[in-house]
Parts: C-alpha cells; structure tokens; sequence
C-alpha cells in the first residue's frame, strides 16, 4: 500500500524531531568555538557528585566535571575549565554542596596570588569537604547526645516536677475558693469597687495637682517656687565656695589648721580632768564620788524643805512674819510713831525728846 504525501511528510518531520532530541542530549556541551583545558583530581569519596555537574570558582560556572572512574583505591574525577581561567599550582579543589537538598559541585579556590599557573593535563591537589551523609551523620550523633540529656534531665526532674506541679494546682485551687489574701484579691468584688474608688481619688488628686490646687499644686505649677528654688541653690553655691574659700565661722572651723589643733588641745585637757574626777581628784570628784557628802546633802536638803513647811505653815517668827497681816500694820504704825518722834526732835530739848519719844511708844 502506498503512502500518501501527507503521510511521508508527516514521518519525515517526526524522525527529524527524535534526531534533533537525539543531537541536542548528545552535543549539549559541544562548542565548536569554546577552547578547553583539561584537569584531573583525586578523592576518597565523591558522593553525590557525577559527570556533567559545574566546576566553579568563588561560585562562578568555569566548567564542568567529564568523568569519574576509579583508580588505585581512589576516585579520578576529569573535569575542564575554559580557556581564560587561571587554575594555580596551589589551587585546591573541593566538593561543595549546593544546597541541602543534596546538589553539588567541584569547587576549585583561587590559589595564591603569586602562584603559578598549572599546565594543562596536571592533577590539582584536593581536600575532603562534608557532604550529606556527614551532615546527616552529625545531626543523628548530636541529637543522640541532646535527646539523651533531655531523657536524663526529664528522667531527673519529674518526681520534682510533678510535685511543684501538684503544689501550684493546690495554689490555684485555694485562689480559685478564696482563701488566702490572694483569693480574696481575686473573687472579692468589694475590693474590685474599692479599686475603682482609689483611682478615681488619685485621678481627682492629679488633677487638682494639675490644675495648681493646694501646697502639691503650687509645688508643680508656680513658676516662683522654681525661681526661688534657683535663688537657694545659688545662694547655697555661694555659701560653699565661702567656706571652702575659709570665710566666716564655718569656714575657719572647716579649714583653720589652728582651730584643729587648739581642739585637740582641749579635749586632751577634758580628758585629763575626767581622768583626775575619776580618781577622785578636787572637789568636782569629791561631789560626784564621796557618798557622805551625798548623804549629808540630802538630809541638808530634807532639812531645808522642813523650814519651808514651817514657813508656810506660819510656824515660828518668820513663819508669822510672812504669814501674818496684823503684824505687818503693827510694823507701818510703829513706823510713822517713829517719823513723828523724828520731827519732834528738832525743835525739843534731849529730857524732853526722851520724854516724847516715851511718851509715843508707851
């Protein structure tokens, strides 16, 4: 049976499609125009690393890996960089990762700047970089150390746990029935009035501060205070510096070397004079140490509050004398017989003025 134009179109075009697939999988590196030049490195493992994966430098495609294969107990890995790229005798290579979903590459350093450039065909010097698996490996090691002294710090604590635990449910129960200050604090409703009652006192005590009201209010509000705050403290500046500077009273007892000394002086002599009364020195230390004169003070003392009370009592001459009236007009009459007999004398005789003066005061 033979095929119809369309038909041999139709084949031709899908053949041409699967050699096109078929080109571009083969020749996907291929560059006719790009120069190359070859290298080679060794490790003991290349885990995850395979042929067509990038060589980069500081993260920079240069390149990319052509083979693996091992070879005398090691892994080969042939790779090329472009023509341009500067490879160093003391470049290093190592395998990278590129994320830690476990894409990797060959990731070559820069060398030293006066390093010299490595021929092509030679084998770059290599160091072990980590990998999945010993990232995997470490992370399994330290969360068996973490979880392992979480266990014993569990293990440890939970008899003490559970009874801190089983305290604060009884706490919380206690609060919750309303025993104790605290559950009183937070079932009473009075108290919750009481609040609201002390807030609004304080709001209306703030305001009344703010507003100038009272001693508080001028203390907040009157600029004079401030002024004469400003003036004391000035005049308390001023004060200072007078008496650091030894002016005045003070000043002279702050800084007289003098006044000092002559202090020292007196209370040397004060003390001498408490240690001469304490050995009973003078009659300062006879008074305070000689229980006698004590004694015979007292009765002297007694003796003295006896006559007062006589006097008082109108016992006795004095006691008459101050207590009594009569005798007191006896004395202003026998005083003015006195005076007259006085103006008498200077116009009599003496018989006769002693006979007056008799005369008048019987």
């Amino acid at each position: 049976m033979a095929l119809s134009t369309e038909k041999k179109v139709g084949i031709f075009f899908l053949l041409a499609l699967v050699a096109l697939g078929i080109m571009i999988e083969a020749v996907e590196d291929w560059n006719p125009f790009e120069e190359r030049l070859s290298y080679h490195t060794y490790f003991d493992s290349v885990v995850g690393i395979r042929a067509g994966d990038p060589v980069r430098m500081a993260g920079v495609d240069v390149g990319k890996v052509e083979q693996i294969r091992l070879e005398e107990g090691r892994v080969r890995v042939n790779f090329y960089v472009v023509s341009g790229t500067r490879v160093k005798t003391d470049s290093v290579a190592r395998i990278r990762q590129t994320n830690l979903l476990g894409g990797q590459f060959l990731g070559l350093d820069f060398g030293s700047v006066p390093g010299e450039l490595l021929p092509e065909g030679s084998a770059l010097p290599s160091e072990r970089g980590s990998n999945i698996d010993d990232l995997i490996t470490n992370i399994d090691r330290n969360q068996e150390r973490v979880l392992g002294a979480l266990g014993d710090l569990i293990a440890e604590t939970r008899e003490p746990l559970s009874d801190t635990v089983s305290r604060i449910e009884s706490i919380a129960a206690k609060i919750d029935a309303g025993e104790g200050a605290l559950g009183k604090m937070v079932n009473d409703p009075h108290l919750y009035d009481e609040l609201r009652a002390a807030v609004g006192s304080l709001g209306t005590v703030i305001a009344r501060i703010e507003a100038g009201e009272g001693t508080m209010g001028r203390l907040f509000n009157d600029p004079a205070l401030y002024d004469e705050a400003l003036g004391t403290l000035a005049n308390l500046q001023e004060i200072t510096e007078n008496v650091r500077a030894g002016e005045g009273t003070v000043g002279r007892l702050m800084t007289d070397d003098a006044l000092y000394a002559e202090a020292v002086l007196a209370l040397q002599e004060l003390r001498e004079i408490v240690a001469r009364v304490n050995e009973g020195e003078g009659s300062l230390a006879r008074l305070l140490n000689d229980g006698a004169l004590y004694d015979e003070t007292r009765e002297a003392m007694a003796r003295i509050a006896s006559i007062a009370a006589k006097i008082d009592d109108g016992q006795g001459t004095i006691g008459r004398l101050v207590n009594e009236d009569d005798l007191y007009r006896d004395a202003r009459t026998t005083l003015h017989k006195v005076e007259k007999t006085v103006d008498g004398l200077s116009d009599s005789g003496p018989l006769s003025a002693l006979g007056v003066v008799l005369g008048t005061l019987f």
